[in-house]
């Protein structure tokens, strides 16, 4: 597909990735890329659990719908938060800490549905554009 960064990917590309479910191998692949992030909290934002993870060991098993648009979701928010933040470290902090602007909510926590993602996105392009640190 030639994309390396969700944020990247066309609404279309997205859907059909969505539909289709993502490896769980690949899930598993990227919550081990978080350093900072508990991996309890990682497995609430996507929806799934630790046993899901480890049954998925075979290459052709597929997370289904909701889990999959929920880890594309958590891979955008870090990237733009590794984006806004300067780093991956800083993005992993940030999203593991409680915000003012998030009601003292953390932003990991808050990845679980689309409404509380649109906050956490509108937050980082705030503290992007200096109208909110």
């Amino acid at each position: 597909m030639g994309i390396t960064k969700v944020t990247d990917m066309t609404p279309l590309q997205a859907h059909d990735i969505v539909t289709h479910g993502l490896p769980v191998v690949l899930a598993r692949e990227m919550m081990d890329a978080y350093e900072v992030i508990a991996r309890e909290a990682l497995l609430q934002a996507i929806g799934v659990s630790e046993r899901t993870l480890q049954r998925g060991r075979d290459e052709d098993r597929l997370l289904d719908s909701n889990a999959t648009d929920r880890l594309i979701r958590l891979a955008s928010i870090t990237e733009q938060a590794i984006d806004v933040l300067g780093s991956k470290e800083a993005a992993e902090h940030w999203l593991s800490t409680p915000a003012i602007g998030l009601d003292q909510r953390r932003p990991i926590d808050l990845l679980q549905s689309s409404e509380g993602a649109e906050l956490v996105k509108t937050l980082l392009i705030r503290m992007d554009y200096g109208v909110y640190s």
